[in-house]
C-alpha cells in the first residue's frame, strides 16, 4: 500500500477510529486513576502512566483534546487522593495545581504539534497529488481520481492524452518563464473548453490528460478541443502556434490500470506522427507493432555487439555495355528469434537513435573489407553505401572513413555514399558542408530515391553531388504509366544537363531496361539484371561477367 494511503488512516482517522479512540483514552484515565491508588498514591511513579492517554488526545482530537484530557487527568488526581498511603497524608493543593497545568499544557503542546504534522503532512499529500505550475492534478492525482471514479461504477471511461509538439523549440526560442506563461494560456482554454464534461491533469511538461467518466460524450469533449487551434497564443506580444494531437484509449477495455491507460493513448499519438492525425484511437494491433518496434531496436542492438548483420551486395550495371560499374552494399538481417527482418523495418527505427552511428561504421568497416578483397583480386568495382543525415552529426565520421582509406590504399572514387532525396530537400545547408568534405575526399555523392522528396530541387545546383537515382516507384511503372514515363525521361534529361549521372533502380523486366537504355540512361539496378548476394556469390558473378566474351 502506497506511503500516502497507510498514514491517512492513522493521522486523519475517521469518525470510528475516532469513537474507538475516545473510548480507549476513557478506559485509561480509569485505569491509571485506580493504579495510582492501588500503588500508593500520588507520591510515586505511576501517575505519570497518564501522560499515554493525554498525548494520545493531542495528537487525535488535537489542542481541545489534549486540554480537556489534562484538565481531566488533574481532576482525577485531585487532592483528596493521598500523596502516600504509608503517610495517609494528603498531598499538598498546590502540588496537585502544578499536576493539573502540566497535564493540560502537555495536552495543548500535544495537540499544537499534532496540528502542526498534520498540516505538514496535508501539504505534502497536496504536492504528491498536484503539478506545482498548473495546481491541476498530476499522475498521482489523476489516479486517484480515477480509481474513486472506476470503484464507484463499473461504467466505461475514457482517457484522452494530450501531447504539445514543439514546446522544446518554444523554451529555446522565449525562455522557460514565457514556455511556462504560455502552458498557464493552455490550461486556461482547455479548462473552458471542456468545461464540467471531463477532469483535466497534467502529466509531464508538453502532456496533458483528460478523464472522461461520461464515454458518450467524449466525441463532444475532443471536437471542442479541437476548437484550441483557432485560439491566438500570445507571450511577451509574440504570436506562437501550438499544434496538439489527441491519443484515446478507454477503461476497461483497453486496460483497468490508469498508468497503463496514458501509455496506450501516447503510443496512439506516436504511431499516427507520420500521417499527422489529430485523433488517434489504439488498438491491439497499434500495441503489437510499438512492442515488436522496441523488440527489434533491443535486439538490434545485440546483433551489432555479435556481429550478425550481413552485407549482400546487388550489380549495378552500365545499359548501354551491360558492363558493371558497381554494387550497392545492402544490409540483411536474420535475428535468431524474431526471424528475418525486412531492412525497411529496422532501418528506420535505427535512423531514430544512437545505434546508427555505431551501425554505419560497422557498413563502412565490412564493404571496405570487402572492396580490398575485390581489388586485391583485380576486381575494380565502385560500392554503394546508404548514409543517413543522423550520421552527419558524428563527428567521428570522417576520420573513421579517412582511417580506412589510408588502411587499406585504394581510390577513394570506388566508393559512394548514397543519401535519400527526403533527407537532402530538407536539410541542405546542414548536410551542405558533410558532401562537400565527402567530394574533398574523393568519394563520389549520389542522391536516392530522386523524385520522392520535396517539390523544390534546389540542392542539385547547391551540392557537389556526381549522381542521382530514380525511384523504383516510377521505374516500375514506366511501361504502363505515361505520367511516370514523363518524370524519368525529364529527370535523366535534367541530370544530364547538370552532368550528373543517372541511377535507375528496381529494373525488373527487359521493357524497362531498353526503354531506360533508349532514353539515355546511364546505369541500372534491380531484379532484372541480379539480386543481392552474399560477397561470397558476388564474388564468383563479377568473375563471370569480367570473363572476355
Amino acid at each position: 500500500m502506497p506511503f500516502f494511503e497507510i498514514y491517512k488512516h492513522i493521522i486523519f482517522p475517521t469518525t470510528r477510529m475516532k469513537i474507538f479512540v475516545a473510548l480507549f483514552i476513557v478506559a485509561f484515565l480509569i485505569f491509571g486513576d485506580q493504579l495510582v491508588e492501588w500503588m500508593g498514591g500520588t507520591a510515586f511513579a505511576y501517575l505519570h502512566i497518564l501522560y499515554i492517554p493525554i498525548l494520545l488526545a493531542g495528537f487525535t482530537f488535537s489542542v481541545g483534546g489534549g486540554i480537556l484530557t489534562g484538565i481531566i487527568s488533574g481532576l482525577l488526581l485531585s487532592p483528596y487522593i493521598t500523596s502516600s498511603y504509608a503517610y495517609e497524608s494528603a498531598q499538598p493543593f498546590s502540588s496537585w495545581f502544578l499536576r493539573l497545568i502540566m497535564f493540560s499544557l502537555i495536552g495543548a503542546i500535544a495537540g499544537i504539534g499534532s496540528s502542526i504534522f498534520k498540516a505538514y503532512i496535508k501539504e505534502l499529500e497536496i504536492k504528491n497529488i498536484t503539478d506545482p505550475h498548473t495546481s491541476l492534478p498530476n499522475l498521482n492525482g489523476l489516479t486517484k481520481i480515477f480509481t474513486e471514479l472506476t470503484h464507484s461504477s463499473k461504467r466505461p471511461l475514457v482517457v484522452v492524452v494530450i501531447e504539445l509538439f514543439r514546446m522544446q523549440e518554444i523554451d529555446t526560442a522565449v525562455g522557460d518563464e514565457s514556455a511556462n506563461a504560455l502552458i498557464l494560456q493552455v490550461v486556461k482554454r482547455l479548462k473552458e473548453v471542456i468545461g464540467n464534461d471531463a477532469i483535466l491533469g497534467r502529466l509531464q511538461s508538453n502532456r496533458f490528460a483528460l478523464l472522461i467518466p461520461d464515454e458518450s460524450s467524449y466525441m463532444d469533449v475532443l471536437k471542442r478541443c479541437e476548437s484550441l487551434f483557432e485560439f491566438s497564443y500570445e507571450v511577451n506580444s509574440i504570436p506562437l502556434f501550438i499544434e496538439m494531437r489527441f491519443g484515446v484509449s478507454r477503461f476497461p477495455e483497453d486496460d483497468i490500470s490508469l498508468m497503463q491507460l496514458t501509455r496506450k493513448a501516447l503510443i496512439a499519438i506516436n504511431s499516427s506522427e507520420k500521417d499527422r492525425r489529430l485523433i488517434s484511437h489504439f488498438n491491439k494491433n497499434i500495441a503489437t507493432s510499438s512492442e515488436r518496434n522496441l523488440m527489434i531496436l533491443h535486439r538490434a542492438k545485440s546483433a551489432l555487439e555479435t556481429n550478425s548483420f550481413v552485407l549482400e551486395y546487388q550489380p549495378k550495371i552500365y545499359l548501354k555495355t551491360g558492363k558493371v560499374m558497381g554494387f550497392e552494399a545492402l544490409v540483411r538481417w536474420t535475428d535468431p528469434l524474431l526471424g528475418p527482418i525486412n531492412p525497411m523495418e529496422f532501418i528506420p527505427l535505427i535512423e531514430e537513435t544512437l545505434l546508427i552511428n555505431p551501425f554505419t561504421k560497422w557498413v563502412i568497416k565490412t564493404s571496405f573489407d570487402q572492396m580490398e578483397a575485390w581489388h586485391k583480386q583485380g576486381l575494380l568495382v565502385t560500392v554503394s553505401i546508404n548514409f543517413s543525415v543522423m550520421n552527419f552529426h558524428d563527428p567521428l565520421l570522417f576520420p573513421i572513413l579517412t582511417e580506412q582509406l589510408e588502411k587499406q590504399k585504394f581510390s577513394p572514387h570506388f566508393l559512394e555514399v548514397e543519401v535519400t532525396e527526403t533527407a537532402v530537400a530538407s536539410s541542405v545547408s546542414m548536410i551542405m558542408e558533410a558532401v562537400t568534405r565527402l567530394r574533398e575526399l574523393g568519394i563520389r555523392v549520389a542522391i536516392d530515391d530522386f523524385g520522392t522528396g520535396q517539390a523544390s530541387q534546389q540542392y542539385l545546383f547547391e551540392l557537389p553531388i556526381n549522381a542521382i537515382k530514380i525511384d523504383k516507384l516510377f521505374v516500375q511503372s514506366i511501361s504502363h504509366n505515361p505520367t511516370a514515363e514523363a518524370i524519368v525521361k525529364n529527370a535523366i534529361s535534367l541530370a544530364h544537363e547538370l552532368n550528373l549521372e543517372v541511377v535507375a533502380e528496381g529494373i525488373e523486366t527487359r521493357n524497362q531496361y531498353d526503354l531506360l537504355a533508349k532514353w539515355g540512361c546511364d546505369i541500372g539496378q534491380g531484379y532484372y539484371m541480379g539480386r543481392s548476394m552474399s560477397g561470397k556469390v558476388a564474388t564468383e558473378w563479377l568473375k563471370e561477367k569480367e570473363k572476355p566474351r
